[in-house]
C-alpha cells in the first residue's frame, strides 16, 4: 500500500536528500521493512541461524535477501499533455540505491534518465517468488540500470522498451561510448503476456523471453534466456517456471529454474504469503539449490 502526501511533506523529504521539487508536485511516500528468520544450510556444515538481524550478519542474508525499502514518487502536471516526475528509492540496509531517475512523458511514451528497472530484466524474468528466486540471474548490473530510456505508450496491445547505458558497469569503456543497450517489447493477447528482451554490452548478448497468464486461481509464467560472452567462451541457457494459487486470503507458489552450459545447475522455491491486513504479511519460503544447498525464511513484511 502506498499513502499520497501532501505537497509540503514531499517538498521537505525531497529537499533533504538534495532535490528541490516543484512546488505543486503530487508525491507519494512509501515503504516496506521485512524481517524474519532465516536458516542455511549448505550440507557440509551445521546449519547457520539468523535471528531478525538488519545488517545480514555472518550469512549475507537477512538485511540484503529481504529488500527492506523506503521510496517516494513525484510528478508535476507540465500542461499540454505533458507530466515530469522522479523516484527515488532507497534500501534501508546501508541505504544503498535501488532507483533514482527523473522522466519525462508525452503522448507517445516517457524518457527516464537515472538508476531504474531493466528493460531486459523485466521481460524475461519468471520471478514471482518473494526472497529467493533469481538464482542465476544471467544479465551483468542485475535488475536495475543507470542509463537513460525510453518507454512507448502506443495505446493498444504492444509497447516497447529500450535502454542506452555508458557508466562502465560492464567493463572497460568508460567515457567512450555506449557500454551496452536493452530492448524489450510486450504484447497483451487475450489474457496472456509475451514479453521478450535483447541486451548487448561489452561482456555479453543476451535474449529471452517469457509468457504468462492466469486462469481462475492459478497464475503461470514460462521463459527461457540465453548468454552468448564476447570471450567466446560457451553459452550458458536458462528456463524456468513460476506458478502461484490464490488461497482466502493467501497464495501458495512454486518457482523453477535449470541452468545449463557453462554451468549446470537447479533451484527451485516453495513458498506461502498470507495477508494479516492492509499491507501486513507473513510470508514463508524454501529454497533448494544443487550446488549450493538449502536456504529457509520465515519473514513479517510490514509496508505503507
Amino acid at each position: 500500500m502506498k499513502r499520497v502526501i501532501t505537497t509540503s511533506v514531499v517538498a521537505g523529504l525531497l529537499g533533504a536528500l538534495g532535490y528541490v521539487p516543484v512546488a505543486s508536485a503530487e508525491g507519494t511516500l512509501y515503504g516496506s521493512v521485512r524481517s524474519g528468520i532465516i536458516i542455511k544450510d549448505d550440507g557440509d556444515s551445521d546449519a547457520m541461524w539468523d535471528l531478525g538481524s538488519v545488517d545480514g550478519g555472518d550469512l549475507g542474508e537477512s538485511g540484503d535477501r529481504l529488500w527492506s525499502r523506503i521510496g517516494v514518487n513525484a510528478s508535476h502536471d507540465l500542461g499540454d499533455g505533458m507530466m515530469a516526475g522522479l523516484t527515488i528509492e532507497k534500501r534501508l540496509d546501508q541505504f544503498r540505491t535501488r532507483h533514482q531517475n527523473v522522466w519525462l512523458e508525452g503522448g507517445m511514451g516517457r524518457i527516464t534518465l537515472g538508476q531504474q528497472g531493466s528493460p531486459y530484466h523485466s521481460a524475461v524474468s519468471w520471478d514471482g517468488a518473494n526472497f529467493m528466486g533469481g538464482n542465476f540471474a544471467m544479465a551483468p548490473g542485475g535488475s536495475r540500470k543507470q542509463g537513460v530510456s525510453f518507454a512507448s505508450n502506443l495505446g493498444g496491445p504492444f509497447d516497447f522498451q529500450a535502454l542506452l547505458v555508458d557508466d562502465g558497469s560492464y567493463g572497460e569503456g568508460y567515457g567512450e561510448g555506449v557500454d551496452g543497450f536493452e530492448l524489450s517489447g510486450s504484447l497483451d493477447a487475450g489474457g496472456m503476456s509475451i514479453n521478450v528482451g535483447y541486451a548487448d554490452n561489452d561482456a555479453a548478448s543476451l535474449m529471452g523471453a517469457t509468457i504468462g497468464g492466469s486462469l481462475g486461481g492459478v497464475g503461470w509464467e514460462v521463459g527461457f534466456e540465453t548468454m552468448d560472452p564476447e570471450d567466446g567462451s560457451e553459452d550458458t541457457s536458462l528456463a524456468g517456471v513460476f506458478v502461484d494459487y490464490s488461497l482466502g486470503d493467501g497464495a501458495v507458489y512454486f518457482y523453477y529454474e535449470g541452468q545449463s552450459g557453462a554451468g549446470d545447475d537447479n533451484a527451485w522455491v516453495a513458498g506461502y504469503s498470507h495477508a494479516l491486513g492492509s499491507g501486513v504479511n507473513v510470508i514463508g519460503e524454501h529454497r533448494d539449490t544443487d550446488s549450493s544447498g538449502t536456504t529457509s525464511v520465515l519473514a513479517v513484511v510490514v509496508g505503507f
